[in-house]
């Protein structure tokens, strides 16, 4: 039996999960090795300790947006399918099976993320992700106005695909 399907999603989950408990140990590793060497080459070189911490900022706002690049694109996914409803009735089980996992597995996918956003000893790194810990803090509540706004755009397909123009 083909599962393509459901590894995309399950793919998806731990891409999500890995990418919110990685983001903050990273950030933890390059803060600790990127900040000590600037500021011991800043006696040297002000010039070339600017353009580490330069590098540095940049790098923090990578993660951040890759995290938040990768939700969306589950939200883009989730419209997809609600737009593509009424063209075949596959989509709608993709919509279902995805939401439905979604939903199911969003505490246990958020437990990790919501400790290792609450330790003490990455408190630095958790306020250089604002981005990212919006999306943590506020998973649920995102989630469900997403599959409430698609679950409104498929009964408008469903309701509205006998019309002919």
């Amino acid at each position: 039996m083909n599962k393509s399907g459901q590894a995309g999603i399950i793919t998806f989950l731990a891409l999500m999960v890995g990418l919110f408990i990685l983001a903050p140990v990273v950030l933890k590793i390059s803060n600790s090795v990127l900040g000590g060497f600037s500021d011991a080459l800043n006696d040297t070189s002000q010039e070339a300790s600017q353009r580490i911490d330069y590098v540095h900022d940049t790098f923090v706002g990578f993660w951040d947006w890759v995290i938040a690049i990768a939700f969306f694109t589950n939200v883009i996914m989730l419209f997809v399918f609600a737009f593509m409803v009424d063209s075949h009735p596959i989509f709608a089980l993709f919509y279902f099976i995805s939401a439905a996992i979604t939903l199911m597995f969003s505490n246990t996918i958020l437990a990790p993320a919501q400790v290792i956003f609450g330790t003490e000893a990455l408190s630095t790194e958790i306020l250089q992700l604002p981005v990212t810990g919006f999306i943590v803090n506020a998973f649920n509540i995102i989630l469900l106005g997403i599959i409430f706004v698609t679950g409104v755009i498929m009964y408008g397909k469903f309701r509205g695909g006998g019309l002919q123009r």
